[in-house]
Order: structure tokens, then C-alpha cells, then sequence
């Protein structure tokens, strides 16, 4: 195999923006894109879309596919039209079927010499990972995995514990089997073996990443302009920022209780804008309206790219009191844009916010905790601005794309590299 071209399969269900916005969905874009700007020859497995949807977004359609080899889709929606196919019932039938004939067709193709790795995302490891344990042709050519955020594991509500049983299951077989199961985090590589049971040999660290040049050119000065004025900002004198779904598990109940608890140590004209939509949105601006802050407290919705980013510039602090996490890609966001940070101490956040270097770490649902770690910052506010810049330094140095593709690619070329007698 040439060492710096090597052909992957790339197993996804979704891929940004043809299917959703998330982290996922970003992640398998930006992985993809960069390795085969690299010299990767890439086949993407992702779910099926319309025609309709196809050519909705034929821009971004064009931007997957520029240099990929080529884009293989399945179909994913196995239920009937009256059941949500991504809700809780909806998932335990269409993820495993689909898994599952996603396995299938990589090992058809794997077994023509078709690929020097397999690479999967998420819950798209178990179908492949028992096909291949049960194939010892397959098992010559390399399998990483990457569970990403692992939240089947995280939550803390029962109902969703007991729900999400079937897909903790799979998650923990298709990576058990991988060669290589990555870690997005070098604080969270001990979970792998924790939830998974992958063996710790096993396990990589590599980061989750974001594209800096990209996140900076959406920046746009009309549109700060603009967002100045929508949200009247000129007219505050402090402005934090959050940035997540509106749900129980992102803690924004909690950063609402300690902004109450401190409304007398604020600056008259503070703003706390929340970017996001999602069924918490109704209790929390009744909880604002309760504590009496309701006046100060900006539901921003959803904004798009560009909105986002040049909003990012605008503020002052980001603030992700989130109560369980992955590796946090908003963090990331807020820190390409030069702020200083209070971010709760969860998921692979303590990799990217420092005390004192770049802002500070919160105990995940501690009101308490909030609400310190707030007064300090404040009172460290002339230190913001070097805050800021460690806070860019870090995502330069270690979060940047082109960085962790290299990484990826380095991955790649030590599994593809022969087993010797002494290493079998």
C-alpha cells in the first residue's frame, strides 16, 4: 500500500450537511475532506437522501465529493412512516438493520482488495466488527473505530439508560473488535476500556478537531453589524455567550441559577445570549422570568454558520455548563475566536480550557461551583484578552484539521505496516 495514498472505507450514517449539523455529522465532513486533500482515496458510507435534499444543497453536495473516490448510500429508514425514525423506538430498529447491511456491503468490497483500512463512526462499528471477526481475510486489513461521545453511556436519566441498553451493547462489541478504537481525548481514553472494554493497548488518541481557517471565514462584518443590531449589544456592558441544545443535559438551568445568585455583582447592562433550539427552552425562560433576570437573558434560536461565527466575535465570555460531554466541539468555537472560557469539567473539555491560562473549569451540575468560578473570572477580567489568545493557541497547536488528519493518516500507516514473527 502506498504509505501517504492509502484507500479507506469511511462508515458512517451521516454526514454534514446532507444529514444534520451535529458533531458527528462535522466530524466525518471535516475527516473526510482533509484526507483525501492529503492523498487519501476515500469511499464515504453514509445513509440514503433525496433527490430533493441532493439538490437542496448541491454546494455542499459538490464540497463532499470533490476528490472523494466515491459516496456508497444505504438506506437507513426501516419503519413506518407514523414512527419518528430517529426517536428512541425508531433508532433500536433502524440503527442495528442498518449497521448491519453496512457491514455487509464494506466486506463485499473489502474482500475484492478494494481497501487498505476501514474506518468507522459511531454505532456503524458492530455490523462490519462481527462480519470481520468471523472472516479471517478481513481480519488482515486494518479496522479503526471511533465511538465519538459515547452519550448511551453518559446519561443520567433512567428512562434513557434503560432505553439506550440495546445501543450500549453494540457500541461496546464493534469496538471491542476494532484494531484501534480512538480516543478524541487524552483526558477520556480511560472510557474506552471503562464502557467498551477495549483492551487499553488498543486505544488512540487522537483529538476531535475543527477547521480553523473555515470557522474564521465566516466572519462577516455586515453580519456583525447586523446581529449588533438585532440584539441591541451595543448596549451592554458585559456579554456571555452559550451555545448548545436547548436540553436538560447542556445544564443551562444551572448556569440560570447562578446568574440570579449573582446579579448584584454584574455589570448593570449584562446580556447572556443562548444559541440554540430545543424543548428546554420554554422552562428556561420561565425559570429567567422567575429569578428575575428575564430582561438580561437573549433566546438567540439557531443560527447558521456565518451567524454564529461572527456572533463568537462579539461577546465576551463563553460559558458550557453543559452536565455530560464528548469532546466538545463549541468549546472549540469559542476558543478559535479568541475568548477566555468556563466550561464544565466533563467529557474532553479539561484538554482544552486550563485555570488561569484560558479560563476555568466548573464541577458538571454544581450551582455552587458556577457561581465561584464566575466571580473569579469577573474579577480577573483585565487577564481576558491573554486568556484569549492561549485559548487560539491551544486549538492551533493540537485542534486544527490538517493537523489530526496528518495524525489520522500516521494511524493508518503504522496498522497497514507488515507483522513480523517476534510481533505476531
Amino acid at each position: 500500500m502506498p504509505p501517504t495514498a492509502p484507500r479507506v472505507a469511511m462508515l458512517a450514517r451521516a454526514v454534514f450537511p446532507l444529514h444534520g449539523y451535529g458533531g458527528i455529522e462535522r466530524h466525518v465532513f471535516h475527516l473526510v475532506t482533509h484526507l483525501t486533500r492529503l492523498g487519501a482515496q476515500v469511499t464515504l458510507f453514509v445513509q440514503n437522501t433525496s433527490a430533493e435534499r441532493r439538490t437542496a444543497t448541491d454546494a455542499a453536495t459538490q464540497a463532499i465529493t470533490q476528490g472523494i473516490e466515491r459516496v456508497i448510500y444505504l438506506r437507513y429508514d426501516y419503519t413506518s412512516p407514523l414512527l419518528p425514525p430517529n426517536g428512541i423506538v425508531g433508532r433500536q430498529i433502524n440503527y442495528p438493520w442498518y449497521t448491519w447491511e453496512l457491514g455487509r456491503t464494506v466486506a463485499t468490497l473489502a474482500r475484492r482488495g478494494e481497501f487498505d483500512v476501514i474506518h468507522s463512526q459511531g454505532l456503524c462499528a458492530t455490523g462490519y466488527g462481527f462480519i470481520r471477526s468471523r472472516d479471517p481475510l478481513l481480519r488482515r486489513i486494518p479496522f479503526v473505530a471511533n465511538p465519538h461521545g459515547m452519550e448511551e453511556f453518559r446519561t443520567p436519566a433512567w428512562r434513557k439508560w434503560l432505553a439506550y441498553a440495546p445501543f450500549r451493547a453494540l457500541y461496546a462489541y464493534g469496538h471491542r473488535v476494532a484494531d484501534r478504537a480512538i480516543a478524541t481525548d487524552a483526558c477520556t481514553q480511560d472510557d474506552l476500556p471503562r464502557y467498551l472494554g477495549v483492551k487499553p493497548e488498543r486505544v488512540a488518541v487522537i483529538p476531535s478537531a475543527i477547521d480553523v481557517e473555515e470557522c474564521l471565514n465566516c466572519v462577516r462584518p455586515a453580519l456583525r453589524v447586523a446581529l449588533r443590531e438585532r440584539f441591541a449589544l451595543a448596549e451592554a456592558d458585559l456579554l456571555l455567550l452559550s451555545v448548545g441544545r436547548l436540553e436538560r443535559n447542556k445544564g443551562f438551568h444551572i448556569l440560570l441559577e447562578a446568574l440570579a445568585q449573582l446579579r448584584n455583582e454584574l455589570p448593570p447592562q449584562w446580556r447572556w445570549l443562548l444559541v440554540g433550539n430545543g424543548k428546554e427552552r420554554a422552562a428556561l425562560a420561565q425559570q429567567a422570568q422567575a429569578a428575575g433576570i428575564a430582561r438580561h437573558v437573549i433566546f438567540v434560536g439557531r443560527l447558521d454558520d456565518d451567524e454564529l461565527h461572527s456572533l463568537y466575535e462579539e461577546v465576551d465570555l463563553v460559558i458550557h455548563p453543559t452536565l455530560y460531554e464528548g469532546s466538545s466541539l463549541v468549546t472549540l468555537e469559542g476558543m478559535i475566536h479568541r475568548k477566555p472560557m468556563l466550561a464544565s469539567a466533563a467529557g474532553g473539555i479539561p484538554d482544552k480550557v486550563f485555570p488561569e491560562r484560558n479560563g476555568y473549569l466548573v464541577q458538571p451540575g454544581s450551582v455552587d461551583d458556577l457561581v465561584q468560578k464566575l466571580r473569579r473570572a469577573l474579577a480577573a477580567r483585565e487577564r481576558w484578552p491573554a486568556w484569549g489568545a492561549e485559548s487560539e493557541r491551544i486549538v492551533r497547536t493540537t485542534f486544527d484539521w490538517p493537523l489530526v488528519a496528518l495524525q489520522t493518516l500516521e494511524l493508518y500507516r503504522v496498522l497497514c505496516q507488515p507483522v513480523t514473527s517476534d510481533e505476531a
